[in-house]
Parts: structure tokens; C-alpha cells; sequence
């Protein structure tokens, strides 16, 4: 399986532009939505106005309350996910710990998964202003390489977080017979570490994985992604059989 331990830095940094980012666009977007109540209440106090430039500009009020919220949980989940230690990625022989979470065993696992949604972004960057807005959201730690590690018991490996607000990073599914329901762990890799660590830390866990008997899987495709993890996670998916 390789070294008995492999840790993979936060890319410190990175985290904290981000962070700048976002709170960049908190501003921005309060600023916006003042400058919204503004127009609105001289439209109203001037009588100048019709419906249209009535919607347009609630629109943008919308968008810029859109804006604050998105940009707020954005920054509060990559405080969550950098918690307080260095590693972003500890693996051993027993198991995988994610930053700001509690070590998971191999023997809890369901499976790994790994969503490379880079294809898609980098298609989306040749689009006018979608591209703009695609480059602005990876600088704001939007990442593309999303790791998902799936437990058989999710709302115990809830229970073992020390913070309840990271705990609602896990993800619950339907219930099974047994009464557990199955949870994912997310990581967005290239939102927290460098370029070569998302690289390296994507081989790690495949490579342990393997070692373990654990299935795994990479996408290209959000689809097929969904479509591949559901049944394992979900006993009401048609195909839950798998």
C-alpha cells in the first residue's frame, strides 16, 4: 500500500484568498443592493419609472442578495473545512481523515469517488461571461476536483464530530433495512491544496482504496457520477441492488 502514512498539506494561501475573495463579494454585494434600495426609492419619490425598470432593478436586488449569501456560506465552508490543523489529508493503513473530521476506517467506507469537473469548467471558460463568472467562483474556492468518501453509518459519523456545524458537511440518504443511512464526506481537493497535491492526494486514496477492496470510481460526468454513487447510497434507487 506504500508509506504507512501520507499527509497532504493545506495549501494555506490559497484558503485565504479565497477567503478574500468572498469577502470581497459580500461587500460588493451589500453595496449593490443598497444602491438597489436607492433607485427604487427615487423611482418611487420622482414618479419616474415603469414596470420594467421596477423589475430590472429588483432583479439585480435579488442577485445581490444572492451574491452575499452565496459568498457568506462559501467562507464560513472553507473555515469549516481548513479547521485547525495543517493536513487537508492524513491516510493510513487505517483509515482516511479529512481536515475539520473525524478519521474514518476503511471498514466504514462504502466506497470513494472522484467527480473531475475541470472538463466542463474549462468548456464553460470559452462562453462569455459565464467563463468571467467561472473564473471569479474558482478564485473564491469554487473548486473542480470533488472527493466524496461514503460511510455505512452517517449520522454516527455525525455524532463524532466535535463541531456541529462541521457535522452537517455529511450527507444523509435514505434509510436501509438495518436502520443506518448511508452519508458522504465532500472535499473540493483543488480549493484547499495545490495543484500537485490534488494530484498526488487523488492517487493516495485510489491506491488505499485498492489495498482495502474499496470501490472507487472517477468522473468526468456530474451524471454519471450521480448516477453510479445513488444506488450505493440510496436503498429506494431503483438499482439499489449494487
Amino acid at each position: 500500500m506504500g508509506p504507512a502514512r501520507f499527509d497532504v498539506p493545506l495549501d494555506h494561501a490559497k484558503v485565504q484568498t479565497a477567503g478574500r475573495w468572498n469577502s470581497g463579494f459580500i461587500v460588493v454585494g451589500v453595496l449593490l443592493f443598497l444602491l438597489c434600495l436607492a433607485g427604487i426609492g427615487a423611482m418611487i419619490a420622482s414618479g419616474f419609472g415603469s414596470w420594467f425598470t421596477f423589475t430590472l432593478v429588483g432583479v439585480f436586488a435579488v442577485a445581490s442578495i444572492g451574491l452575499v449569501v452565496t459568498s457568506a456560506l462559501r467562507r464560513r465552508m472553507l473555515l469549516l473545512l481548513v479547521g485547525r490543523g495543517d493536513s487537508a489529508c492524513t491516510i493510513t493503513d487505517d483509515g482516511i481523515t479529512l481536515t475539520g473530521a473525524p478519521q474514518i476506517a476503511w471498514s466504514d467506507m462504502v466506497f470513494v469517488a472522484v467527480l473531475n469537473d475541470r472538463p466542463r469548467t474549462n468548456r464553460l471558460r470559452s462562453v462569455p461571461v459565464f467563463g468571467w463568472f467561472g473564473r471569479l467562483a474558482l478564485k473564491a474556492g469554487n473548486g473542480t476536483i470533488l472527493c466524496e468518501i461514503a460511510v455505512r453509518d452517517g449520522e454516527a459519523l455525525q455524532r463524532r464530530f466535535n463541531d456541529p456545524a462541521a457535522a452537517r458537511r455529511v450527507t444523509l440518504f435514505g434509510r436501509w433495512p438495518d436502520g443506518t443511512r448511508r452519508g458522504v464526506l465532500p472535499l473540493l481537493l483543488d480549493a484547499v491544496l495545490s495543484e500537485a497535491s490534488t494530484q498526488d492526494v487523488v492517487k493516495a486514496i485510489f491506491a488505499a482504496a485498492s489495498a482495502h477492496d474499496l470501490p472507487m470510481v472517477l468522473h468526468e460526468s456530474t451524471f454519471e457520477h450521480y448516477k453510479w454513487k445513488a444506488p450505493r447510497l440510496d436503498p429506494k434507487w431503483p438499482t439499489a441492488s449494487l
